[in-house]
C-alpha cells in the first residue's frame, strides 16, 4: 500500500504492478518512467512514494536538500497534486521543484506558464534514434560507425546471446572489470551506476527486462539491457563493453536492436547528464529527435 499524503515510504520491488499500470495511460516518453529505471536508481535518487487523493507522488528525496525534486505526479493527477507536493518539499527545507517533466506532462497537469515558470533542463533530455538506421548504418552519416563495426568483424568472431539467469554472473564480472578500469570508487556518478547495475542484474526476471550479451572466445565481453517504454519506443538502460575490442560498442548496439527490437521504430538511449564526452558520443549516432524535459517551480 502507498501511504496517504503527506506520509511516504521508499519505492520497493512490490510496486512494480502499480507503476506498470500508471505508465500504461498515457504512455510515457521520458526514459525515467519505466519501473526498471526507478527501481535500479532508487537508492541514488532516494525515491519515495505517497498517494495524494487519486494521484501517486514520486519524490527524489535526497540527503542534500538542493538535489531533491518531485517527478510529474501519476494517475488522476492535476495542478493541486503538484502544488501540494511542492509545498511539502518547501516545508521540509528541500528544493521545491518539479523535474523530468515533458511538455505533455505540463499540459496533463494543467501547469500554466503564468502560474508556474518552466525551464528546459537540457542535461536530462533523452536521445531517441531510428531503430532501422542504427541496425543498417547506411549512408555518410554513419560512415565512422560502419568502419568501427567492420574493423571488429574483420578481427574477431562473436556470438550474440539473449541474457538468461546463467549469464548474469558473467555480466556482473564484466561490469566489475569495467569499473576497475574507470575507477568507479573515486566518482560518485559511477559508484551510483555500479549499484544500479547490480540491482537490475540481480532482478532481471522480476523486472522483465530483455538483455543481450556478446561472447568472444566464450567469454562475455559486452552486455546491454532494455525494455519497451511505449508502443513505439524501446529504452536502453545499460550498455557496457570491453573497450579493448575496437568496434565492440557499435556491434553491441546494432545486434541488440537487430536481434530483439527490429520491429520497433525508435530507441531511447537516455540522457547525457551534461557530460561533454557522453554528449558527443550520443550526438554522433544522429538522434531522430530529443525528448525535452523541464523543471517547474511556482512563481
Amino acid at each position: 500500500m502507498v501511504p496517504a499524503f503527506p506520509e511516504m515510504r521508499p519505492l520497493a520491488l512490490e510496486d512494480r504492478d502499480l507503476f506498470s499500470r500508471l505508465f500504461a495511460a498515457p504512455p510515457p516518453q521520458q526514459s525515467e518512467f519505466t519501473f526498471t529505471n526507478l527501481f535500479m536508481w532508487r537508492e541514488a535518487y532516494g525515491l519515495q512514494v505517497s498517494r495524494y487523493e487519486e494521484a501517486v507522488l514520486l519524490y527524489s528525496w535526497r540527503s542534500d536538500p538542493e538535489d531533491s525534486f518531485l517527478f510529474p505526479p501519476l494517475g488522476e493527477a492535476d495542478e493541486a497534486a503538484v502544488r501540494a507536493g511542492l509545498q511539502l518539499l518547501a516545508e521540509a527545507g528541500h528544493n521545491a521543484r518539479l523535474a523530468r517533466a515533458t511538455e505533455e506532462d505540463l499540459a496533463r497537469l494543467g501547469l500554466r506558464e503564468d502560474a508556474y515558470g518552466s525551464v528546459a533542463d537540457r542535461d536530462q533530455w533523452d536521445y531517441v534514434y531510428s531503430v532501422p538506421e542504427l541496425i543498417e548504418l547506411r549512408g555518410n552519416r554513419y560512415h565512422d560507425k560502419r568502419n568501427h563495426l567492420e574493423q571488429f568483424l574483420r578481427a574477431h568472431q562473436y556470438t550474440y546471446r539473449r541474457l538468461t539467469p546463467d549469464l548474469v554472473p558473467a555480466c556482473q564480472e564484466l561490469h566489475d572489470r569495467w569499473c576497475d578500469e574507470k575507477h568507479c570508487d573515486l566518482q560518485s556518478t559511477l559508484r551510483a551506476e555500479a549499484r544500479a547495475v547490480k540491482e537490475v542484474l540481480g532482478h532481471v526476471e522480476e523486472l522483465g527486462v530483455v538483455g543481450g550479451c556478446i561472447e568472444i572466445e566464450r567469454r562475455v565481453e559486452a552486455y546491454t539491457l532494455g525494455e519497451m517504454l511505449n508502443r513505439e519506443t524501446v529504452v536502453v538502460h545499460i550498455e557496457k563493453a570491453n573497450a579493448a575490442y575496437h568496434g565492440l560498442y557499435q556491434l553491441t548496439n546494432q545486434q541488440f536492436l537487430a536481434q530483439e527490437w527490429a520491429a520497433v521504430p525508435f530507441a531511447n538511449r537516455e540522457q547525457d547528464i551534461g557530460l561533454e564526452g557522453l554528449r558527443r558520443a550520443k550526438e554522433s549516432y544522429n538522434p531522430h529527435h530529443m525528448v525535452e524535459k523541464y523543471e517547474v517551480r511556482g512563481k
